[in-house]
């Protein structure tokens, strides 16, 4: 059934081929001019985005898109990050913008440098490349378009590797054997294959054009960054600092392990002497207080340490007795 637009321009007879009248009941009649083109795809459909010929990319399914985007950053080294995901049209299901890293994501930084005289070994990673690509899914369509704009303001290829982190699937695979236990030393080995245990990476012709991967450059120092993280799983209940503290007040109240507590908007306790602004968190576990007990009479020891933190004039004390060897404890 075609789409048809009332024009109330036209009155009387009509000689156009397109105008045609309609008698309602009774004597009175309409004039209605037919649109030009009814079946004209609504913008931003899938055929309206096909036919605009703005789209040069296409994919049949959206795991040949994902397999592209993968090959992509690999054969170029770059990173494409995903910037913005819009679900909120009936003509799409999802509209999806990646802009190279290298453009910024972040936004600009309000930090003042302290000392703006000093050089970095390497220079900043950011150059506001114009590259990016806007992808889109239909409702009723498994093909997937793209609109990609490949056009970068910095070196690409091994060049470029060392502004590019360490894929999203290697830091996977790396949390995965941390959390079974595997040393992280191991786990540096099995990524690189052994190569450097075999002298088969000296045979054969040399390809200077090749591009490397990202993964052949990883340190043992990221392995203990992403074992880092995971520790921080377990110790940092908030990503609030303060939210996170008061849950370890309450498990450890609940273990019987702590002493006492105070936040800076707590009272002080009568005869405490302590000022209204300190914050104090007092721990002791059950094989603390049983040493305590055992070894404290004759001598106790007591050290103070602060910048332990971020948060200044915050100091960690730490009571210590000797046992009967003479060891802290």
């Amino acid at each position: 059934m075609g789409r048809f637009r009332i024009d109330p321009s036209i009155t009387g007879a009509s000689t156009n081929n397109q105008s045609a009248s309609v008698l309602a009941s009774g004597s009175q009649s309409f004039k209605f001019r037919v649109h030009p083109n009814p079946t004209s795809p609504v913008k931003g459909s899938f055929q309206s985005d096909l036919d605009s010929g703005k789209f040069q990319k296409r994919w049949e399914t959206l795991q040949d898109f994902d397999k592209w985007l993968s090959d992509e950053q690999r054969r170029l080294a770059i990173e494409l990050r995903l910037v913005n995901t819009d679900t909120r049209s009936d003509r799409y299901t999802q509209k999806r913008r990646f802009v190279c890293s290298r453009a910024g994501t972040g936004g600009k930084k309000t930090y003042v440098k302290i000392h703006p005289e000093w050089t970095r070994k390497r220079e900043g990673k950011r150059t506001d490349c114009g590259c990016s690509l806007i992808v889109k899914n239909y409702p009723g369509v498994s093909i997937v378009l793209g609109k990609y704009n490949d056009a970068h303001n910095h070196a690409l290829g091994n060049a470029n590797l060392r502004y590019t982190q360490i894929p999203k699937e290697t830091r996977e695979y790396i949390a995965g054997l941390l959390r079974l236990k595997v040393t992280p030393e191991h786990i540096l080995h099995l990524i690189h294959r052994g190569v450097y245990d075999s002298d088969a990476l000296f045979e054969g012709e040399f390809d200077g054009d090749a591009v490397a991967a990202r993964t052949e450059f990883i340190q043992l120092r990221d392995i203990r960054r992403i074992e880092k993280d995971i520790e921080a799983e377990t110790v940092r209940l908030n990503p609030d600092d303060g939210l996170s503290t008061l849950q370890w007040v309450r498990n450890l109240e609940a273990k019987g392990h702590l002493l006492g507590f105070k936040s800076k908007s707590d009272t002080p306790p009568p005869g405490s002497g302590l000022d209204r602004d300190v914050f104090t968190l007092m721990v002791q576990t059950d094989w603390q207080r049983c040493m305590f007990k055992k070894h404290g009479a004759p001598l106790l020891c007591i050290d103070a340490t602060h910048n332990t933190t971020m948060y200044d004039s915050l100091n960690l004390t730490t009571l210590v007795v000797r046992d009967k060897w003479a060891h802290g404890t």
